[in-house]
């Protein structure tokens, strides 16, 4: 992942979980992220959609947990 993908990422997923997007890096994910639960995991793949023009598939949705899995 590159560094601007990381940083874009990080300030989606910080907007969407309210929190600080320094906090946030590769490693991010549900068990890390106390704000990362079912309902802001939608919020956040509707988030990446819209900005990245892409849409992801219903297994994709339930299986995107972590930054890195999402990259």
């Amino acid at each position: 992942m590159t560094e601007f993908t990381i940083t874009r990422m990080g300030d989606t997923m910080a907007a969407v979980f309210g929190i600080d997007a320094s906090t946030i890096g590769v490693e991010a994910s549900w068990s890390t992220i106390a704000e990362w639960d079912s309902v802001p995991h939608l919020q956040l793949m509707l988030a990446l959609e819209e900005e990245s023009n892409i849409q992801f598939d219903a297994d994709e949705l339930a299986s995107l947990r972590s930054a890195r899995l999402i990259e």
